[in-house]
């Protein structure tokens, strides 16, 4: 059967137990994206009634309760559902919109699936009711044993506290939202929609931002806010183009919803309706009235969630790009060449234990920390340079070498020593690096890793064909740095906030590992890496 790049799916039974028979009938047959429009259910009643112009519309909070019990129905059957893009239009709930004119649709529509009986005005009833339906659009009616009827419209009430309950029925005109809004993906839309479908006149939406996803799993690959107020804007004015939306980035957890006035609720979900009952006392210290909470429910994640998570969440969305070709490598690979990569990442984050993980898989790894201490070796030239240049009060007088401890308290106090040091030492260490790497090649070693904590700051990343970035958000790898080296909190932050961010070592990274969850997870990153890593090398797949 003919698969269609964009069609519409008109429902027009809105009985919930028929929605995974429906949706799973026609995803299938659509390749980028599927258009819902559930529609006034009078639409049966009389088939033929369906082509004619002097029908009316249910009015717009009828609608609304014919449309609002379905929402979590189809995005929940969508849960595992990456393509095609399925979005429920709400064109319809709009009384101003007279039922004589065609519904406007995002994008021309090659196929109509109707989930009615098939009758002879169907198909003039919906050429004539949708805009942007193709020219020879095919109606295709999805077949299915009858539903009971007990089952049609079941009331569905999702929080069941009485303090965060709001009849459907209440009309509001302006609500406040929030979140992170990352990729987003079906809960989002089930949020925005539901969102959208409450109030009649404006949403404003805050976008977290800075140190509200600092600390976020990955936060260094969450798009920017920019991106993400962007896609929230087009969702809600692709699905109801009548009300406004307004954006801003928040870096507190109440943003707008505690200063503006003129809001009647929030939306929420059951994870953050607590944050509700701080935004309502908020809003009465700033003089205002507390605002009505709505509650929509999470959408389940998929069986093949890795987090554990029991919701869908862009943490999982995030993780797919762990272990896989981010970018094209820096150099190409060289039958008679080694292929260096170079691991790289910031305190705590794991990056010697996936070398390790990579060793035990057939790599090479160079410990460039180690190779280091080798150029402070007495009578060497990094050692004579080091003596010139912060003098010979930094001799142990026992065995002549450099007193680390008293060299650093000369170096650690000013950037330009440090930069000193630094110009001395670095360039030494790659020289004995590449060294280190002929012999390794002379030995038949091809794929060597460069195990190197300042393999960025020290611009080695010229010696190396792809660069590996092992992840942590800065809050654990504080707490790992604290309980490994049993030192304080604070000097944990110092030592952290010495090197370059994570977002700073992102922006290098052709391979991206989080080890952030069970070291299982973690092995399974570097497989993955590893495999695509040879098959790369071996030629049995693009380099990108």
């Amino acid at each position: 059967m003919r698969r269609f790049q964009t069609a519409l799916l008109l429902i027009t039974n809105p009985i919930r137990s028929r929605i995974p028979f429906i949706i799973s009938a026609v995803i299938p047959y659509v390749e980028r994206n599927l258009y819902v429009i559930i529609q006034n259910p009078n639409i049966q009643s009389s088939s033929l009634s369906l082509a004619s112009s002097s029908e009316k519309r249910f009015d717009q909070e009828q609608q609304k309760q014919c449309i609002r019990p379905l929402l979590h129905a189809i995005y929940k059957q969508l849960t595992a559902t990456k393509n095609p893009s399925v979005d429920i239009l709400l064109h319809n709930v709009d009384s101003v919109i007279k039922s004589t004119n065609p519904l406007p649709l995002p994008r021309t529509c090659e196929a109509v699936f109707a989930d009615c009986p098939s009758s002879p005005g169907l198909y003039e009833y919906c050429r004539d009711h949708f805009h942007q339906l193709d020219q020879n659009f095919e109606l295709r009616i999805i077949n299915e044993k009858e539903t009971k009827e007990d089952q049609f419209i079941d009331n569905l009430s999702t929080c069941d506290n009485d303090l965060f309950s709001t009849k459907c029925t209440s009309r509001y005109n302006r609500g406040v939202l929030g979140g992170t809004f990352d990729r987003l993906h079906n809960g989002h839309k089930l949020l925005l929609t539901e969102s959208a479908l409450l109030c009649n006149e404006k949403i404003v939406v805050g976008v977290t931002d800075a140190v509200m996803i600092e600390n976020k799993v990955l936060a260094e690959v969450i798009e920017s806010v920019t991106d993400r107020m962007s896609s929230v804007r087009s969702f809600v004015n692709l699905i109801r183009p009548s009300i406004f939306v307004h954006c801003e980035p928040i870096e507190d957890p109440c943003g707008p919803s505690a200063t503006m006035a003129d809001l009647n609720c929030i939306i929420v979900t059951d994870e953050t309706k607590q944050g509700a009952l701080q935004v309502n006392k908020e809003r009465q210290d700033n003089g205002l009235s507390p605002i009505d909470v709505h509650v929509v429910p999470m959408v389940p994640a998929d069986d093949h969630n890795q987090d554990g998570d029991k919701k869908l969440s862009s943490t999982s969305l995030r993780r797919e790009i762990l272990g896989i070709l981010l970018k094209p490598p820096l150099k190409c690979v060289e039958s008679n060449q080694p292929y260096i990569i170079g691991l790289t990442g910031g305190i705590g984050s794991g990056k010697s234990s996936i070398g390790r993980r990579l060793q035990k898989l057939g790599a090479s790894i160079i410990d460039c920390d180690k190779l280091g201490h080798e150029t402070y070796k007495v009578d060497t030239e990094v050692y004579k340079q080091i003596i010139t240049t912060f003098g010979e009060d930094i001799i142990n007088p026992t065995d002549r070498s450099i007193d680390r401890k008293l060299l650093g308290k000369k170096v650690f106090q000013s950037s330009n020593e440090l930069k000193k040091l630094t110009d001395i030492v670095w360039p030494a260490i790659l020289n004995l690096t590449r060294e280190r790497i002929d012999c390794l090649f002379e030995e038949g070693k091809r794929i060597i890793f460069l195990d190197a904590a300042v393999l960025i700051e020290a611009k080695w990343t010229v010696a190396v064909n792809e660069i590996w970035i092992a992840s942590i958000p800065p809050k654990e790898a504080i707490r790992r740095v604290v309980e490994r080296d049993r030192i304080s909190i604070e000097e944990a932050k110092r030592r952290l906030s010495a090197q370059i961010s994570n977002q700073e070592r992102f922006s290098y990274a052709n391979v991206l590992f989080c080890t952030y969850w069970a070291e299982s997870v973690t092995q399974k990153q570097v497989e993955h890496a590893w495999n695509l890593l040879l098959q790369r090398i071996n030629g049995d797949s693009p380099s990108f």
